[in-house]
């Protein structure tokens, strides 16, 4: 038996982030680890890269998971709910919560085994104000509308990027994709203030229930967190692959 990577306590959430072009250099390992179903998802993209930053991003979080769980990475298996949210399908008692979000060249991880979680990364593609409020017209509930809205147009990006992923990770946190229609709840859209969720009538006991966080990450890129917890988390940032070759180093 191994010793798990890092130790993963109670009230901890650990939030990996990777770079997918540092990872590229082990592609062949990664994918090795990938089950039939993921290299036949893989396969199916249309462009080289975009198969190989699916391929590192299910490869690392193999690698990951299976550190966490003492399993082989090619050994996980790994069970799907309605919608798509990937859990662990394993007989033993780590009871491991995770979810992963991947854009443009970042991919981002969410591990716990206090509770569901989700996390959600976008890469921000510069658009004017006008583009802006015509998504967030279709997407956004009336009240996340009408603050974007009254935003400067120095700060539409920014805030449509802070309300988009918050949304995101709370989609991914109940697992529910966009069956759950992205305005029939609504979180805080001011980009330099704690992420909140703010309302939701299909769910009103989610209020005091969901603990929400922005993510620190590189330039050009926005972050967020969702989870079912009454208490505000601990949590602790890793970079892959630095942190998990010390961690193995030192293991």
């Amino acid at each position: 038996m191994r010793a798990p990577l890092v130790e993963l306590n109670s009230g901890q959430v650990h939030v990996w982030t990777a770079s997918l072009s540092q990872a590229k250099c082990e592609i062949k390992e990664l994918a090795e680890v990938l089950s039939p179903d993921e290299r036949s998802r893989a396969n199916r993209f249309l462009f080289d890269r975009d198969r190989e930053r699916f391929t590192i991003a299910r490869g690392v979080l193999r690698r990951l998971l299976a550190q966490y769980a003492d399993l082989s990475p090619e050994h996980l298996q790994f069970r799907y709910g309605k919608h798509g949210k990937p859990r662990l399908d394993a007989d033993d008692t780590t009871a491991l919560e995770f979810n992963l979000s991947h854009a443009g060249d970042w991919a981002v991880y969410a591990l716990t085994t206090e509770c569901p979680v989700g996390i959600d990364i976008e890469q921000i593609r510069p658009a004017n104000k006008y583009h802006r409020l015509k998504l967030a017209r279709r997407f956004f509930s009336e009240s996340e509308f009408i603050t974007l809205a009254a935003q400067p147009e120095t700060n539409v990006e920014r805030a449509f990027f802070a309300c988009w992923t918050r949304k995101e990770a709370y989609i991914k946190l109940h697992g529910r994709g966009l069956s759950l229609p992205l305005a029939r709840f609504s979180v805080n859209v001011e980009p330099d203030d704690p992420a909140r969720l703010m309302a939701t009538p299909w769910l009103p006991e989610d209020l005091g229930l969901t603990q929400m966080h922005d993510l620190p990450v590189v330039a050009g890129y926005r972050a967020a967190l969702a989870l079912s917890m009454n208490d505000c988390p601990m949590i602790r940032r890793f970079d892959w692959p630095t942190d998990f070759k010390d961690q193995m180093t030192l293991g």
